[in-house]
């Protein structure tokens, strides 16, 4: 913005050397001219000497052309000079308006990429609850942390259900040999009960068979 204005002075500032140079090459070709007019006035004066002293005798018609001339000289000069502060006023205050302007308009120009500057700080970035805004970097980061974490936390308890998988698997086994064992040790108690329930109705029946023949021999001996 600084170089934008001083720009505008510089190039204002050119105009107004210019104008001046300008100015300044006519005042030299007028005071060649003047000087041109009194070699010449000098050139055709009569000459005659007094002792070592050299006079001129110039006639009174070209003095006096000589003297409009130097005045035509001054006032063309005071004039072009009033008009140069004029124009260089005029010019400098022109200037002043274009970078009051410019100055108006670089402004807008910054208000407007604050605003757009915010608007892409707000585009960049993520609202939270609508109250606050994390840069999108700092909320992918964030993001990615929570996800590691999660994975690690996911990867602690998976490792925790396999241990105990392994644990109630080995558990399991166990139990299943143990029950296994059980029904073995049910089915030989079954198996000697049923010899022990087989073996006591043989002797049962024995007994019987033995009452009746005691009971039979009772019988003949009472006859």
């Amino acid at each position: 913005m600084k170089a934008f204005i001083l720009s505008l002075v510089l190039m204002s500032s050119v105009g107004v050397t210019t104008q001046a140079q300008n100015t300044a090459t006519k005042e030299a070709k007028a005071s060649e001219q003047l000087q041109n007019q009194f070699k010449s006035l000098k050139d055709n004066a009569n000459s005659y000497r007094e002792g070592s002293r050299e006079y001129k005798v110039v006639s009174v018609s070209a003095m006096d052309a000589f003297w409009n001339s130097v005045e035509s000289n001054i006032k063309a000069t005071e004039t072009k000079l009033d008009k140069a502060r004029s124009g260089s006023k005029e010019e400098l205050e022109q200037a002043q308006s274009k970078i009051d302007a410019q100055q108006a308009q670089i402004e807008a120009l910054q208000k407007d990429n604050a605003l757009k500057d915010e608007e892409v700080k707000k585009s960049d970035s993520i609202s939270v609850f609508g109250v606050l805004y994390i840069p999108k970097q700092a909320f992918v980061i964030m993001m990615f942390s929570i996800i590691g974490l999660l994975l690690v936390v996911a990867a602690v308890f998976y490792f925790q259900f396999k241990n105990s998988k392994v644990v109630t698997d080995q558990k399991k086994r166990a139990y299943d040999e143990i029950d296994a064992e059980l029904q073995e040790v049910k089915k030989t108690a079954r198996e000697k009960e049923l010899k022990l329930k087989r073996d006591l109705q043989t002797e049962m029946n024995r007994i019987d068979e033995l009452n009746q023949e005691i009971a039979a021999l009772q019988k003949k001996a009472m006859a």
